[in-house]
């Protein structure tokens, strides 16, 4: 893997398993405070990261490094020595006074803190998986992130009150540093592009509408490149905001995402139009039926880029993770050379 070292577009992976017993003694060491979520489905392991690890193997050969991030836990199968594969702790690159965290957003918010990170790097969660070929330009043109411009509010009165407060308070940083006015007429053209396809007739429809403050970007639940100096500049002028989300331990409602360094650039007009919804889909699993389904087009549609996004009961679970594992396996059968047995 590898290109030259200015044109390097490394991967980030990160992972928790849930079900290790010393991680979560030390998880329930710590006590949450209100407004948090501490759903269960947030830390189950569904074991697609192997998955994860095949489709980047498969699908992204000409990709850099990939960085696998975990609170010191390797899973058996993982072969340490592969090519291109750094094992980074948390206590590697996070601030001491930021740990333990069980939240992925103080993790996240410090990824440009990781050594020898290239400027360019894409973030995997560990349900993000590749299903088709990919190229360095369905991330990157020219440097630029490869990305869609979508304005869209944040939805109240679901069963994520955490995710809508994380959310607002991630809007309200970009707000304070964008008026929506000034970047409508700046960023007319990217905001009005035609590379969209059909989504450039819902941007016009939002570009009419007279709302005079910033109120939300739609970001993918997929796999999505970010630039480690926007992390930085982030950093600098809200290092404090940013700073006080870091101490959170458990997802809060009181948090900000990653989500924000990608609207930074987007803001900036740091991006390359492009319907990124065209490569990917996010499935949101919340029982049998919705699960068959997803397996199915899964195997049929070989999108670019997926997530399995759990949000089954317990009942439910066991035999869904069965269904959707088997689609994957299906697709991608071979074992990596982040696999252990294999000599690749």
């Amino acid at each position: 893997m590898g290109n030259m070292e200015n044109d390097r577009i490394d991967i980030i992976v990160y992972w928790v398993d849930g079900s290790d017993e010393k991680w979560l003694q030390k998880r329930t060491s710590y006590s949450p405070s209100s407004n948090t979520d501490m759903s269960a489905a947030r830390y189950r392991d569904t074991e697609t990261l192997r998955y994860t690890f095949r489709g980047i193997a498969k699908h992204m050969p000409w990709a850099g490094n990939v960085y696998f991030v975990t609170d010191g836990q390797i899973p058996s199968w993982l072969n340490t020595d592969a090519p291109g594969l750094k094992i980074v702790d948390h206590k590697d690159f996070i601030p001491a006074e930021y740990l333990p965290t069980f939240s992925a957003n103080p993790i996240e918010l410090n990824f440009h803190r990781i050594e020898g990170l290239s400027d360019k790097f894409i973030v995997f969660n560990d349900d993000f998986i590749t299903t088709a070929p990919t190229s360095p330009e369905d991330f990157f043109v020219d440097g630029k992130p490869r990305d869609i411009f979508m304005e869209y509010p944040v939805m109240c009165g679901g069963k994520t009150p955490v995710f809508s407060s994380l959310l607002t308070n991630t809007y309200n940083l970009i707000g304070r540093h964008f008026e929506r006015s000034e970047y409508k007429k700046r960023l007319r053209s990217k905001i009005l592009s035609l590379k969209y396809g059909k989504y450039f007739f819902y941007n016009l429809m939002m570009y009419m509408m007279p709302f005079p403050k910033f109120f939300g970007l739609l970001t993918p639940h997929f796999a999505r490149p970010y630039l480690k100096s926007t992390f930085e500049k982030v950093w600098e002028l809200e290092g404090e905001a940013l700073d006080k989300v870091c101490h959170n331990r458990f997802r809060s409602g009181e948090d900000i995402n990653i989500y924000a360094m990608r609207l930074w650039n987007l803001m900036e007009g740091n991006f390359v139009p492009g319907n990124i919804h065209k490569d990917g889909k996010a499935y949101l699993l919340t029982d049998l039926d919705d699960t068959r389904e997803a397996s199915l087009d899964i195997k049929r549609n070989r999108r670019k880029l997926i997530c399995i996004n759990d949000d089954l009961s317990d009942a439910d679970f066991d035999d869904a993770k069965k269904l959707f594992l088997d689609s994957l396996e299906e697709i991608l059968p071979e074992k990596s050379l982040f696999e252990k047995g294999e000599d690749r």
